[in-house]
């Protein structure tokens, strides 16, 4: 059996050495890749034992995509202070000021609507708020996320937020069985990135790349790499 299947819903170091070692082999196959990347270990739709047990094997980067099951999952992880939790999925208007107060970075800032509601909230609230913008480079009409285009318009009020700091770019590949799509989407997501960086220093990072396409993700230079289903098993029917 798969080790990285074995243990469903705990996290399992096997599967996370495997990741690791995969990691590493991408970065020796590519120009564009970082010498350093972390994994985002996401928790979405565990119970909180996938994040005690992630914990206990020395993993300390997590990421939830809901505001509602965070609220109620992050109060019963002993040493969530210890560890830095990312949200990851589509975030509404309406649970932005309790997305920051559960989260320590957001990475689905997808439109300029949210980032000056996040950048308003965040003042309120008297935190300096860390988010990543969320691009389509897919043009994936399913997906949410600025265009490239509207991107790159929107760079002085990126840079104009009070109390956010823009320190990343996030996307998602479509479902492809060509890895050139995928790598494409990934690629364009480093060179907005780097655009981005021109008017915003601080935007340095690149989170891209699941558990079924991260070794491209790495290979095309993400500083992030968003691992579930490789760390933790398949996602059960669970609802918090």
């Amino acid at each position: 059996m798969n080790e990285s299947l074995s243990n469903t819903g705990n996290f399992s170091t096997a599967a996370h050495k495997q990741a690791l070692a995969s990691i590493t082999a991408a970065k020796q196959r590519s120009p564009f890749a970082v010498p350093e990347v972390c994994i985002v270990a996401v928790t979405k739709a565990f119970p909180v034992d996938a994040l005690i047990t992630g914990f206990a094997a020395g993993h300390r980067l997590f990421g939830e995509s809901r505001v509602q099951e965070a609220a109620k999952k992050l109060p019963a992880f002993p040493e969530r202070d210890q560890c830095r939790i990312h949200m990851i999925g589509h975030l509404q208007s309406n649970k932005a000021k309790q997305a920051i107060d559960l989260f320590d970075l957001i990475e689905s800032v997808d439109s300029l609507k949210l980032f000056q509601r996040l950048d308003r909230l965040a003042g309120e609230a008297g935190k300096q708020m860390p988010i990543y913008l969320q691009v389509n480079t897919a043009h994936d009409e399913a997906k949410t996320g600025f265009s490239p285009g509207a991107l790159i318009d929107s760079v002085d009020e990126f840079a104009a937020g009070r109390h956010t700091t823009v320190q990343g770019i996030m996307t998602i590949a479509p479902f492809a069985q060509d890895s050139d799509v995928i790598r494409e989407c990934f690629g364009r997501a480093r060179q907005l990135r780097d655009e981005l960086r021109k008017s915003i220093p601080s935007c340095t990072d690149l989170s891209m790349g699941m558990s079924v396409d991260y070794e491209l993700a790495v290979e095309e230079g993400a500083t992030h790499v968003r691992l579930g289903s490789r760390l933790f098993g398949p996602r059960p029917d669970y609802h918090i």
